[in-house]
């Protein structure tokens, strides 16, 4: 259990049953039952309160030395029966839902402005907006780096954007993704790396399919032609006659032609985002699923981290080609068990 504004170590909590999940996406949650009302061992009055205050908390899985997640508290139910209670908990990139670029009783025209920014230097700028307050605004969250480039935009608080809302428009624009890695300052204490990355990769680990031991379980391929495109129609920012449009394509039978929206990009920017999106929908979609992660000493839950890039070599499993396949893990779910469930995609993707 550490402190959500600083990410300090506050107690060490045992859980009697856990359900978790983390994501390079954010959706990431966690469940987990704490017996609190043990003849031998019961927790006194306010305790729950102290121990679980939902926003100020944060819940830190470890594996040795090393956290796993650390998800925000967000609620918790009281079993009396059961004498427990189930807390559950979420990514701390989802607090972009609740920050706007200023305060509530912040003038209309209190406005943030970024120009001539990489997506790494934008996206600094946003967090950076969404903790300069105060003490009371801050998380421990170490800023990516900032670099020169052609992003830029201005969000005025009339607007009523959300910084999540901001992220999202630089990562469209950019095909990039915002990553909260969270690491140890010693101790039990965390912070996160926010990584930025197009996309976020860390590291590549080797697998062979055809080896008779490999931490690997549940390995399925799919070549997929449910989203393939021939052209496309961006739809933009705007209404009517007057919503810009980009196109792009290569016609060629049977024709799939269609639209996809991008409701806050315009010229430049939009025709990037529709460039990408055909590029990555122009031919068959190769897919990849890996069901399930046994941790072992020489196996540990870091290498399935999210963003962790795997590198599986295929011999001999047709229809799979032989040769080496990059792929990269977005998402890590299990409970207390050695066993993790993963999501993986094409490292390309």
């Amino acid at each position: 259990m550490n402190d959500a504004i600083t990410g300090q170590f506050r107690a060490h909590i045992t859980t009697s049953a856990s359900s978790w999940s983390t994501s390079l996406t954010g959706d990431g949650e966690s469940t987990e039952t704490i017996v609190v009302n043990d003849e031998d061992a019961p927790w006194g009055p306010g305790t729950v309160d102290q121990v679980f205050e939902g926003n100020a908390r944060m819940i830190v899985r470890w594996w040795g030395d090393t956290p796993i997640y650390a998800h925000k508290i967000d609620e918790y139910e009281y079993d009396d029966d059961k004498g427990a209670v189930e807390v559950k908990a979420s990514e701390l990139i989802r607090e972009a839902d609740w920050r706007m670029v200023d305060g509530v009783l912040a003038p209309l025209d209190s406005n943030l402005t970024i120009a001539g920014k990489s997506a790494s230097g934008a996206i600094r700028a946003v967090l950076a907006r969404m903790m300069q307050w105060g003490p009371e605004w801050v998380y421990p969250i170490d800023l990516p780096p900032d670099g020169s480039g052609d992003v830029g935009g201005g969000w005025a608080f009339w607007e009523k954007y959300r910084i999540s809302d901001i992220i999202k428009q630089i990562e469209d624009r950019t095909g990039s993704e915002t990553f909260l890695r969270v690491y140890s300052t010693g101790g039990r204490d965390v912070r996160f790396q926010a990584v930025v990355g197009a996309p976020v990769r860390f590291g590549r680990t080797a697998f062979k399919l055809h080896a008779e031991q490999s931490p690997l379980s549940g390995v399925k391929f799919r070549k997929s032609w449910r989203r393939t495109v021939t052209g496309i129609l961006g739809v933009g920012n705007g209404t009517g006659k007057d919503q810009e449009t980009r196109w792009a394509g290569s016609p060629r039978g049977p024709i799939r032609d269609t639209k996809e929206s991008f409701p806050d990009l315009t010229g430049d920017a939009l025709q990037q985002a529709v460039t990408r999106y055909y590029n990555a929908n122009s031919g068959p979609l190769t897919q990849w699923s890996v069901g399930a992660f046994t941790i072992s000493d020489d196996y540990p839950p870091t290498l399935a981290l999210p963003g962790s890039g795997w590198l599986l070599e295929s011999k001999g499993k047709a229809p799979i080609p032989d040769g080496e396949h990059e792929l990269r893990v977005i998402k890590l779910s299990g409970s207390n068990s050695i066993q993790v469930k993963t999501e993986v995609q094409g490292a390309a993707s």
